[in-house]
């Protein structure tokens, strides 16, 4: 018999080392990444994404006169963009969890946006005068969540 061959050991007594290898080789492949993980990898992804569409339209609107209204319009498009892209990397083609991963990445990415805000215009966070956009965050992650997750299990 071959020295590098291993003889054959049942299924039954490959033991623990065995599992600790299927447990590792799962986690290389992706499927052990925890739910918190994927919030924040979708909150991240939602504000870089937030980043460079801001930075383009600042680069545009050199050109183009736009009214206040088409800016704030514009934001808000931005905005939603930013949170469906980002729940769709947080839900990574699960099917459970997609309202609650999309209610956090939401929150999240609204939350760091108004801190980023308040730390760029050199004040103090007011959540009261905030509240809009946190709820606005909240209901639209949970919405693409929703949507996204119904559209897993359909499939």
């Amino acid at each position: 018999m071959d020295s590098n061959a291993q003889a054959f050991i049942p299924k039954k007594d490959r033991g623990v080392d065995s599992f600790r290898r299927s447990m590792r080789r799962s986690m290389r492949r992706g499927r052990g990444t925890s739910a918190l993980g994927a919030v924040l990898k979708g909150t991240l992804i939602s504000a870089c994404i937030t980043v460079i569409a801001i930075a383009l339209f600042a680069l545009i609107l050199n050109w183009w006169d736009a009214s206040d209204r088409a800016i704030t319009a514009i934001n808000q498009v931005v905005k939603f963009v930013s949170i469906l892209a980002g729940v769709a990397s947080a839900l990574g083609g699960e099917a459970q969890g997609g309202v609650l991963r999309g209610i956090c990445v939401g929150l999240l990415y609204m939350a760091l946006g108004i801190i980023c805000y308040d730390l760029l215009m050199g004040r103090a966070p007011q959540m009261t005068g905030y509240m809009a956009d946190l709820g606005m965050g909240i209901a639209s992650g949970g919405l693409f969540g929703m949507i996204l997750s119904s559209r897993g299990k359909a499939l």
